[in-house]
């Protein structure tokens, strides 16, 4: 199964769950399904700033949107003097779709997709170290 099919089954779980995809929430999640459920989907999680880092999740992602299977939401972020200092990327599945992914892994996404992005963060710097 290829990268797109979970990133796919990922959003429509998140969607159902009424969960923000953040791309840090993206990143840990998927990063933790590879390394807690065992699913090669060779992502070549690399130490980054914030943890974890898949440069070809993120790559994959911008694909998808541009296929119009993704849908990349903008915010702005403002600093305290009410200047755009950037934006915030949240994700969406773009259109109904149905995958292939077993329901293990769904329920692993269900899981982890409803927790605050601080709790998968601490999971992740306290288990995985090394990657921090």
């Amino acid at each position: 199964m290829v990268v797109e099919e979970f990133i796919l089954a990922f959003l429509k779980v998140a969607k159902e769950e009424g969960a923000e995809v953040t791309p840090t929430k993206l990143q840990k999640i998927f990063f933790l399904l590879e390394k807690e459920k065992g699913i090669k989907l060779d992502l070549d999680f690399q130490p980054y700033l914030f943890g974890p880092y898949s440069e070809k999740l993120t790559r994959t992602v911008h694909e998808m949107a541009e296929q119009g299977l993704v849908k990349i939401l903008y915010e702005e972020v403002k600093n305290l003097a009410g200047v755009t200092i950037g934006y915030a990327e949240t994700y969406e599945l773009a259109k109904d779709v149905d995958t292939e992914v077993s329901e293990d892994v769904l329920s692993f996404f269900r899981e982890w997709v409803k927790k605050d992005k601080n709790e998968i963060l601490r999971h992740v710097y306290q288990k995985y170290p090394e990657y921090s």
